[in-house]
């Protein structure tokens, strides 16, 4: 078991990067560029989503203001 954790500690970029783009690999066999693309889309939209709310950043204000701003007085 020591000797795992070594090896994966040793060569943890390897290891991520090969998972990585095998993953992608399998998810472009499986469901094609398309779907592919829409379910990374979707991880990185998550990604966003998560690291703002973990710095504090309020969705319903960002919103507000979006909209606010998009607002054209008639």
């Amino acid at each position: 078991m020591n000797e795992l954790l070594k090896f994966i500690i040793l060569n943890f970029w390897k290891l991520a990067g090969f998972l990585s783009f095998f993953l992608l690999a399998l998810f472009l066999v499986i469901f094609g560029l398309l779907k592919t693309l829409f379910i990374v889309a979707l991880a990185v939209l998550g990604y966003i989503l998560g690291k703002w709310k973990d710095e504090g950043v309020s969705f319903t204000q960002m919103i507000r203001n979006i909209y606010a701003s998009m607002r054209v007085d008639r």
